[in-house]
């Protein structure tokens, strides 16, 4: 497993974690019961996909759900830090912990929610935390 707290890491990821909590984010407007509602992005830990819903988990431990195509929110949500791991999750990079190599591929976020990386995602996901990484 590779943990990737600032405690067990260089300075690149100490000051990644430093970096996003102060940053401004977007925010995302969705629909909850026919009510628009603004959620900042730093508060969405992950979505989850299932057919034509998307849940929608928070970091106070809300989960909304939402009748929008994990597809629509991908279009917006990737360029605010977050990577389509699997088919149907789509996980903020700010609250990633560690990632589990060992057989199975997992995420491990900081809310302790585990999350499967799909194989054929593997090698894309691994480029887009490097450069997650880097760029912050």
């Amino acid at each position: 497993m590779k943990n990737l707290s600032p405690s067990n890491t260089g300075q690149l990821t100490t000051g990644l974690f430093h970096n996003f909590s102060n940053r401004n984010c977007a925010t995302t407007k969705i629909y909850v019961n026919r009510k628009r509602n603004n959620i900042s992005t730093s508060d969405i830990v992950m979505l989850e996909g299932l057919s034509n819903y998307t849940f929608i988990h928070l970091n106070n431990g809300e989960k909304i759900l939402v009748s929008k195509t994990m597809k629509e929110f991908e279009e917006t949500l990737l360029e605010n830090g977050f990577s389509r791991v699997h088919k149907s999750f789509l996980i903020n990079l700010r609250y990633l912990s560690s990632i589990e190599t060992k057989g199975e591929l997992f995420v491990i976020l900081r809310t302790g929610q585990r999350v499967e990386i799909s194989r054929r995602r593997k090698t894309s996901f691994q480029k887009e935390v490097l450069n997650y990484l880097k760029a912050n």
